[in-house]
């Protein structure tokens, strides 16, 4: 019998007994639609909550430790844990990249979220720098990178030439029209002024300079020693012969050289980035919340252009988006900066909405939207813990939040690493920041962490509480899927009775006509090719209502987690992952219980003699 000619009987079938066809698909819709669902679920709890947190291509390893009189010791040398143990691992054949993380070697506190609260809000201040290169990705998502960009080319965009011809929450592109500020864009080391005691030292100095005028600049020689796009010059602010030889970087104009410096005229010729010197007038100014005491003047420069010092010279303030700042706690004078770009964690939003808020009175925070550009200070050298540092060395600088990640800092701030060996190093000297604290391994997929955790256990080096913790959550996730895709399996086997039952009285009422094929010329194999595509058709039917009555859970389940959960940072926008391997699944598991449940059936039917069915 041609196919065309089975899938006709079977259509006839299944329109005289309709009720037979959908009783007999009730156990397969709800197993496929239990299975969709908890699959999917898995699938989107991967993918938009615990790949977030913890990607499955990114393992963090640390020094590993042992027990010594009740305390931990790393079992490798801290000597050893840095720039060559980061090109050791580099070369590890299942790496494709190493970002090391840097803790912070010196007390510090910070205070702020007056405009928020009404009050600054003061804590001890910890901090960790991590590679920018590897939050990108992470930052365009938590700030919704793309959403912005989508709202933003529906409305018309304004000319302007600076950020204050923007309205509030935009600044001027390079384009010279007005758009969303994107704050994920500012988490980059910002040029700082370290200042020095010791003339000639380098000890908190960063690799390569040395103090020269109270400042930590890199020395030259006639231009040898200094990086392509920086020229050799006499120090900055030095006067007369036998001023120092340091780097500048190279500019044409203002628009070449960053926020903090201007573009001046070397005396050798050219043109170099110079930083601008400040003052706030009062030391306790730097300690004010006003923008305008933060702004400072700058020294020796006139807004107007006009010289110095002439009773015309309209006071300079430093430029947009930086601030002055003052070298330490003993004076008022200092260089313009841009404010530290810090990064927190999520968790600490969560923290405060559930605990912090209601304990204080406050309102709890809506989103990441309400603390993005927020500004603090941190008070570096100072504590609330332990003993302050020389109040030579102290300094207070300004902070903004540009951005969250999971990566980041639970409980403290997180800087770009450049700026944390910075501060370690003019702290705390500068072996301080010779050495890592951890390394973030990345490789190509999740198949390859197995066998890397295993090579970097030889190398003294074990799996931080965070990737063991991200280890654990995803065998669990593995776990209740399998659990309840095994429960799915067990209803569509219950089904497959069901079939099997459903058929065998089907058969018995169909005697005559199956006597009656038989009588005109089709075959055992014709009869038994009919009851399973007739079961096949359950399973197809079953497949399709069950995915879309999980689909439809689904959407039930996220809209009440969108209502329920409105307030936790970084909620997924769905909790689900559907594709077209769910329904394949899920269709093959169908069949298969299908046919399963209907081949004893099918082979009663082929064995039926129809000249006794036909007498009978």
């Amino acid at each position: 019998m041609e196919l065309r000619r089975v899938l006709s009987v079977v259509w006839g079938n299944i329109r005289r007994n309709k009720r037979a066809f959908i009783l007999s698909s009730v156990g397969i819709i709800v197993g496929v639609a239990t299975l969709t669902f908890f699959v999917a679920l898995g699938m989107g709890i991967q993918a938009g909550v615990l790949n977030r947190i913890y990607p499955v291509n990114q393992i963090e390893v640390e020094p590993a430790t042992v027990g010594v009189v009740g305390l931990r010791e790393a079992v490798v040398d801290p000597a050893l844990l840095g720039p060559r143990m980061v090109d050791t691992l580099r070369s590890l054949p299942d790496v494709t990249a190493v970002y090391p993380k840097m803790r912070s070697r010196l007390q510090a506190r910070l205070w702020g979220g007056k405009t928020m609260f009404g009050y600054n809000m003061r804590t001890e201040a910890f901090f960790d720098g991590l590679d920018p290169e590897l939050l990108q990705e992470d930052l365009q998502q938590t700030e919704r990178v793309e959403d912005k960009r989508r709202r933003a080319a529906l409305r018309k965009r304004g000319a302007c030439k600076k950020d204050e011809e923007c309205p509030l929450g935009q600044e001027c592109g390079e384009d010279g029209l007005c758009g969303r500020i994107e704050y994920w864009r500012r988490f980059e080391a910002p040029s700082l002024a370290i200042p020095c005691e010791e003339e000639g030292s380098d000890e908190h100095c960063l690799a390569g300079q040395r103090c020269l005028g109270g400042l930590c600049r890199t020395p030259c020689e006639g231009g040898a020693a200094c990086d392509e796009g920086s020229s050799c010059a006499p120090q900055p602010g030095c006067e007369g012969e036998g001023c120092p030889q340091v780097c500048l970087p190279d500019c044409a104009s203002d628009a070449d050289c960053d926020e903090a410096s201007v573009c001046d005229a070397l005396p050798g010729g050219g043109h170099g980035c110079v930083r601008l010197p400040c003052t706030v007038g009062q030391k306790d100014r730097q300690y004010s919340d006003s923008p305008r005491d933060l702004a400072g003047t700058v020294t020796g420069r006139c807004a107007n252009g006009v010289p110095y010092g002439s009773a015309t010279c309209e006071p300079m303030t430093c430029p947009d988006d930086t601030y002055c700042a003052v070298r330490d706690t003993t004076v008022a004078e200092g260089y313009c900066e841009k404010p530290l770009p810090v990064l927190l964690n999520p968790f600490l939003i969560e923290v405060f909405n559930s605990s912090v808020a209601s304990s204080l009175g406050l309102q709890p925070l809506d989103g990441v939207e309400a603390i993005l550009g927020i500004s603090f200070r941190m008070h570096f050298g100072g504590s609330y813990f332990t003993g302050d540092l020389a109040k030579n060395v102290q300094a207070v600088k300004l902070a903004q939040v540009v951005g969250f990640s999971q990566k980041a800092l639970e409980f403290g701030v997180t800087l770009p690493i450049d700026t944390v060996r910075a501060l370690n190093t003019r702290y705390k000297g500068r072996d301080s920041a010779r050495t890592y604290d951890t390394f973030i391994l990345e490789t190509e997929g999740n198949e390859d962490v197995s066998a890397l955790i295993g090579e970097l256990e030889e190398r003294g080096l074990s799996l931080s509480s965070r990737s063991q913790d991200a280890r654990k959550a995803a065998d669990l996730l593995f776990i209740l899927t399998v659990v309840f895709s095994f429960i799915s399996v067990v209803i569509m086997g219950v089904a497959a009775v069901n079939i099997t039952h459903t058929f065998l009285t089907i058969i018995t009422e169909r005697r005559h006509e199956i006597g009656i094929m038989r009588a005109i010329g089709a075959t055992r194999a014709d009869v038994r090719r009919v009851v399973l595509v007739e079961a096949a058709a359950i399973g197809v039917f079953g497949t399709l209502a069950g995915t879309l009555l999980g689909f439809g859970f689904s959407r039930l389940v996220n809209a009440a987690a969108a209502r329920y959960l409105e307030g936790i940072p970084f909620k997924p926008d769905d909790f689900f992952h559907f594709d077209w391997r769910i329904f394949a699944g899920a269709l093959v598991f169908a069949l298969i219980f299908c046919l399963l449940g209907a081949f004893v059936p099918a082979q009663r039917a082929a064995s039926l003699d129809p000249a006794r069915v036909l007498v009978s």
